[in-house]
C-alpha cells in the first residue's frame, strides 16, 4: 500500500483543463459561465516588509479557501484518472491524497508510476516526501 499526496494540488489545476472537465461532465453552461467568472481576471498582490507588490493575475489553480474549489478538484481528479482507477480497496481519492493497494510492493510500484506518469501529464507533481508505503500482510486477515 501507497500514500501519495500532491504537491500544491489546488494551484496547479490548468484552468483550460477546469473548463474541459467541466464540460465533459455535463455541468450546465450557465455554471460554467459563472465559475469562469469567479477565475477570469483574478489579480492578486503579495505584502512583504517594504510593502505590497505590484498586482499580477491568477491564471491557473483554484481559490483557496473557497466552498467550491473541493468539488471542483474532485471532478478534476476524477476525469483526469478515471482511464486508471481501480476498484475500492484498490485505488482511493481524498482531495488530493490518492492510497494505492497491491498485494505486492512490485505491484505497487507500477501502480505508483503509472498514476505518477499520468498526473505529471496534467501539469501535477507528486510529493516524494509525502509520498510513503505500509506494509501489509493481506493473506492473513480475516473476512
Amino acid at each position: 500500500m501507497i500514500f501519495v499526496d500532491l504537491e500544491k494540488a489546488y494551484d496547479r489545476i490548468p484552468r483550460d483543463v477546469l473548463w474541459w472537465v467541466l464540460e465533459r461532465k455535463r455541468v450546465h453552461v450557465r455554471y460554467i459561465d459563472t465559475i469562469k467568472d469567479m477565475y477570469d481576471g483574478v489579480v492578486t498582490s503579495i505584502k512583504t516588509f517594504g510593502g505590497a507588490t505590484k498586482e499580477f493575475p491568477i491564471t491557473i489553480g483554484l481559490h483557496q479557501e473557497s466552498a467550491l474549489s473541493p468539488y471542483l478538484f474532485t471532478l478534476v481528479m476524477d476525469e483526469l484518472t478515471r482511464h486508471i482507477q481501480e476498484d475500492i480497496p484498490w485505488c482511493m481519492l481524498f482531495a488530493d491524497d490518492i492510497v494505492l493497494v497491491d498485494e505486492t510492493k512490485d505491484g505497487v510500484n507500477r501502480k505508483l508510476e503509472l498514476w505518477r506518469n499520468t498526473l505529471e501529464s496534467k501539469g501535477f507533481k507528486l510529493s516524494r516526501t509525502k509520498t510513503e508505503y505500509m506494509h501489509c500482510e493481506f493473506e492473513n486477515t480475516r473476512h
